[in-house]
């Protein structure tokens, strides 16, 4: 007869290999005869977490860590497993037990460094990184971790220091890219903002004239410019340099489909419906998703066939809708190569990008040639640089007149709001700001943007309209736990005013919509204004105060209102911005008619089938 200890060998030996139920049920059989065996124990938990059965594996290494407290391999396992499971707060104080146990364990520093900035606790990230550099200073890898953390906590002096370090130590080219990309978060002055780009150019020249070398950008780099986008400036020359850096520095991107090699012919068209491709990652219950539904959904199926591709993402109910009303919904991997492969199959005639610059897949694909017109629209609306993509198709009620000159794409003005956005609905009960615990009696100046867009520019205005109003109250939304460097800027220029800004926490949708159509005034920042929040605004006629930029980026609510053929909200420049949200929050009667007028005229934002009709007839011409 086995012993328990060949029994349990055999059981690993099973885990090894694979077979995660046979090992659960090896490790059972010897619990029926020794119920307190630890190692059984343990041994049965991994192999429940290995087979997806998470919850009850980790009660059972919970029940062996107290057979055998001093047991390190179970803290350990229990804390990568927790991580694994997303559970990040559970799983830092596990690690935090298991480093107990092994103070000098360098996976889990790793994990506990991971865990925390997950979080968004930067600064405490630091330090288990620091550790393990400590540890074994010539290692890349962990130079590189902390000067991810480091930028996400505003030190972007040690953030470069550390990837510059890292890529000599020879963690790869890659990173001195990262360097370069070494952006603030949410600015501490306009002066950061200057010297970042300056930075970014710097190391952006210092890159090509080495002549980097890239073998795999999104493992290499797998991050975008995004956050140039929020500093009010032109991104164009940037963005350029990017990617000719991009085009030299790593070949494979320029991958050319065999049909867009092939001489285009009109009567290989004749009589078939235009292949249009649609890519995002994030055509799931996103503002991206969202914003293009109607338009996926609409395509006029007798002129088009519509190809919708997916990268791996949450399968959720508008995922599924989207799956069902596309001709074909084609699965693609994270793997460029093989999302290329996959794509050039289908031969499309027209490969349409909805957002690029927000994910680093989309963003690397687009310098493949998969389709003779490759198009992008403002999901993020700014220049690629990226010399595949074609043109740019842009709300002409938002484009400032010199607009052609900010995009290296050809920039295509289209009539309305380009987008068939459907009006939201407010849930009911119907719940108001004192649900969200804010005080009824006072006004509320709501900014629920991103707080990267909250640019310094905009500090005085805010703390103006605060001045003005004594009972008003600035409110945010602060879903990502980011807001504290902002609120120590607002309070360094408006201590007299900081104790009525307030930061609440991540919303879900409805109540989202809840507290903006409860706001009395909605702020639109400076520079960057607000798209999809603008429209949920102007659907339940919350006034939208908005000051236009000087790219399209900051000129989205402007757009609205001149769709809508209304100017009560639009500013001249930053002091009229603070007397009309003043005006607009202590004047009932004027709030009053100003929404009445919204809600008269916002109709003509939503479910927009001339927008659609006006991309089919440019899509048609084009191709």
């Amino acid at each position: 007869m086995a012993s328990i200890q060949d029994v349990l060998t055999h059981a690993q030996q099973r885990h090894t290999a694979g077979h995660f139920a046979e090992a659960a049920a090896l490790a059972r059989a010897v619990l029926r005869l020794v119920p307190d065996h630890a190692v059984a124990r343990h041994m049965l938990g991994v192999a429940l977490c290995a087979s997806g059965q998470g919850e009850e594996g980790l009660a059972h290494i919970g029940t062996a860590m107290l057979l055998e407290p001093g047991q390190p391999v179970c803290a350990v396992n229990r804390a990568s497993l927790l991580q694994s499971l997303g559970r990040r707060a559970d799983a830092a104080a596990a690690f935090h037990r298991a480093l107990r146990l092994r103070p000098a364990d360098a996976r889990l520093l790793d994990g506990l460094g991971s865990c925390l900035g997950d979080q968004g606790h930067n600064r405490e990230a630091l330090a288990p990184f620091k550790h393990r550099l400590a540890l074994d200073p010539g290692m890349a890898e962990a130079y590189r971790k902390v000067a991810i953390v480091a930028q996400r906590d505003g030190r972007l002096d040690e953030a470069r220091r550390a990837y510059r370090r890292a890529w000599r130590l020879g963690g790869g080219d890659g990173l001195l890219v990262r360097e370069a990309l070494s952006l603030p978060v949410i600015p501490r002055s306009v002066a950061e903002i200057e010297e970042s780009r300056s930075h970014c150019a710097e190391v952006l020249r210092q890159a090509r004239e080495h002549g980097l070398r890239i073998a795999d950008p999104m493992r290499e780099i797998g991050v975008t410019s995004f956050f140039l986008s929020y500093h009010g400036l032109d991104d164009r020359v940037l963005n350029s340099e990017l990617a000719a850096l991009y085009r030299e520095a790593c070949p494979s991107l320029l991958y050319t489909a065999a049909h867009c090699r092939e001489p285009t012919r009109a009567e290989n068209k004749a009589g078939r419906r235009l292949r249009v491709g649609f890519v995002s990652d994030y055509f799931h219950n996103h503002t991206i998703g969202m914003l293009n539904e109607g338009l996926i959904e609409r395509l006029s199926r007798e002129r088009f066939e519509v190809v919708l591709f997916l990268t791996p993402g949450p399968d959720d109910n508008l995922r599924r809708h989207l799956r069902m009303v596309a001709d074909r919904a084609v699965d693609i991997p994270g793997d460029l190569d093989a999302a290329r492969r996959i794509i050039a199959e289908t031969r499309l005639d027209v490969l349409y990008y909805t957002d690029i610059g927000m994910s680093p897949f989309t963003y690397f694909l687009a310098f493949s040639r998969l389709a003779p017109l490759q198009c992008l629209t403002w999901g993020h609306p700014d220049t690629t640089g990226i010399a595949t993509l074609d043109c740019f198709l842009s709300c002409d009620a938002m484009e400032p007149e010199d607009g052609e000159a900010h995009y290296s794409e050809r920039l295509v003005r289209l009539p309305g709001p380009t987008v068939c956005y459907r009006r939201p609905q407010l849930a009911e009960p119907r719940k108001t700001r004192i649900d969200f615990g804010l005080p009824a009696a006072s006004r509320l100046y709501l900014c629920p943007q991103s707080l990267f867009k909250i640019h310094p520019d905009y500090d005085e205005a805010l703390i103006a309209i605060l001045r003005r109003d004594r009972d008003g109250l600035l409110v945010f939304v602060d879903p990502r736990g980011q807001g504290a460097p902002l609120l120590q800027r607002l309070a360094a220029k408006g201590p007299d005013v900081a104790d009525r800004i307030r930061l609440l926490p991540g919303l879900g949708a409805a109540d989202f919509i809840a507290l903006t159509a409860d706001a009395d005034v909605m702020l639109d920042p400076f520079h960057y204004s607000g798209g999809k929040t603008s429209l949920e605004a102007l659907a339940f006629g919350t006034p939208v105060v908005t000051w236009p930029g000087a790219f399209m980026r900051g000129r989205h609510t402007l757009g609205f209102y001149r769709l809508m053929g209304l100017d009560d909200c639009v500013a001249s420049d930053p002091a009229d911005y603070v007397e009309r949200a003043v005006r607009l929050g202590t004047d009932p009667l004027l709030r009053a008619q100003v929404r009445q007028r919204i809600l008269e005229r916002c109709g003509v934002l939503f479910d927009d089938e001339a927008s659609i009709r006006a991309i089919e007839d440019f899509l048609l011409k084009a191709a």
